[in-house]
């Protein structure tokens, strides 16, 4: 397993953490700060997937682009 999908697998399980945590704080906490905690957590870990699918894909396309012999679909309008 690489080193990305590894982090993405990390981030995925402490967002459904993150939620549970959400739940939990909205049915039996009487404080606001934990479901902020919880909601924040969540955030990150949202915003730390989108990042690393995003780098996933860009990494994917370069190693498409600088493979030698592989022809690339001509899309309408592109001018050679």
């Amino acid at each position: 397993m690489s080193r990305t999908a590894l982090f993405q697998t990390l981030r995925i399980a402490v967002m459904i953490l993150a939620a549970a945590g959400i739940i939990y704080a909205l049915e039996y906490m009487q404080g606001g700060a934990a479901v902020w905690f919880w909601v924040t957590l969540l955030g990150i870990g949202f915003v730390g997937l989108l990042y690393s699918f995003r780098i996933t894909q860009r990494r994917t396309a370069s190693k498409r682009r600088n493979t030698p012999g592989e022809k690339t679909p001509k899309t309408p309008g592109q001018r050679h």
